[in-house]
Parts: structure tokens; sequence; C-alpha cells
């Protein structure tokens, strides 16, 4: 049934992330300036309106560079917007007081503080004080790469495992979000938009434990019928 379906509207969908630190975004207006059609993004960043090839979409948000691109031949894309340094409210940062701890019994540093050569080291280890610097403020002293801990990098590592969950399921989502699908779906078995999206939730939560993991189109096209099925009580011969 599904197979045979024939696009018969264009759905552009997408997420919009952070240029910097590849976190998503919400609330982005995305306007296609073309026929004026809209959306809001939501806690993922995911936004969806309708369009085709050659439409210009813009996305805008406050304190956020405005950002515009055109439609070429994917259906569902990742936008990028940048924040605005100029426009941001001012704040002001107070430094709190620290400590410096010392070794009981004396030390080898020079400063009294602890060296990395009195202390368990590895990758991953954070320290107060200094290590064995008398030039350096006391501060946090990380044994590693810095950057692995900083908030953009964390948001590019996790962004990047959703972005392997989603293709693993590519063919799941390019079938569930096809109006020709749903609109087929809904004459088959003669649905309101109300229970179409019903059925489709509980299809969802019926196949949580895999998440359509790695499933072509063939075998989610089963499933959904199949569900269908037996959910509205249509026999097949």
């Amino acid at each position: 049934m599904a197979s045979s379906f024939q696009l018969c509207a264009q759905t552009i969908t997408g997420n919009v992330i952070d240029g910097f630190d590849k976190g998503y975004l919400e609330s982005v207006w995305v306007v296609n300036l073309t026929n004026m059609d809209s959306s809001l993004t939501n806690s993922r960043g995911y936004f969806r309106l309708q369009g085709s090839k050659g439409d210009s979409i813009l996305f805008s948000k406050q304190y956020y560079i405005p950002n515009k691109v055109v439609v070429g031949e994917d259906r569902h894309f990742i936008a990028e917007i940048y924040l605005n340094a100029r426009t941001l409210p001012q704040f002001s940062v107070y430094g709190n007081e620290f400590r410096v701890p010392y070794l009981v019994g004396g030390t080898a540093s020079p400063t009294g503080m602890r060296g990395f050569s009195d202390r368990k080291a590895g990758p991953g280890k954070m320290y107060l004080g200094m290590a064995d610097n008398p030039g350096l403020v006391p501060a946090v002293t990380i044994d590693g790469p810095i950057s692995y801990f900083m908030k953009s990098e964390r948001n590019k590592r996790e962004y990047a495992r959703k972005l392997a969950i989603i293709a693993r399921k590519k063919d799941y989502l390019d079938l569930i979000q096809s109006d020709s699908v749903m609109t087929a779906l809904k004459a088959e078995y003669n649905l309101s938009n109300k229970d179409l999206d019903d059925l489709i939730i509980e299809f969802n939560l019926h196949n949580k434990d895999h998440q359509f993991l790695d499933m072509s189109w063939k075998m989610v096209e089963q499933r959904l019928i199949d569900f269908f099925d037996w959910r509205t009580g249509r026999r097949r011969e």
C-alpha cells in the first residue's frame, strides 16, 4: 500500500542549532519567504513547513544573526545561526574567593603548593592550585585536553550521537513524515486528523523498545499496515 504512494505535497523539515556550541535552539522563527508558511522550533530545534526546491527559508531569533538558506534537493536539513555579540545585554562577572591546598609536613614546591608529582594524575583529573609554576595565578588545573570539558565540545559529542541515531532511523522518518502516506492512511481507514495522530502515537509507543533503528522502509511499512489493520479491526483477504 504505502510503497505505491506518490508525493502530493512537499514538506520541509530540519533542526536549527547554535553555530558555536552545536546545541539545539528552541523558539527560532522559521519562515518560507516564498509562500510565507512559517514554524517555530521546539526544544529539539525541530521545524516543519511547506516548501519546495528553490524556496528561500529565513531563520531568526532574538540576539542571533538571521540566516537565510535556499532549499535544495534535501527535504530535511540542519541550519546554523550564530549569536550576535553586539545585541547581547550587558552583564558583570565577579570572581569568587579561592583557596590554595598545602601539603601537611612540607612540600617540594617552592610556592608551597602541591605539584602534579605529589598527586595522582591522569586524563580527566581536575585539581585546585597550580603545577609548580609560581608565575601562574592559583586556579583550577585540568590534567588532559581542556577542550574535552568545554560545553561546546560536550554539545558536539551529543549532537553527533543524535545525528547517528537519526541516520539509523532514516527510512522510518521518511515514511512517518510523508504527507502523501498520511493522506492515504486517512483515506484507506476513514480516519480524521485526530484519529490518525492518536494511532501514530500509539504505533510509536508499541515500538519504543527498538525505535525502528536500522529498519528498512518495507519493514516499517508492514508494521504500520499490520498495526492499523489490528486497531481498526480490518481484515484482509
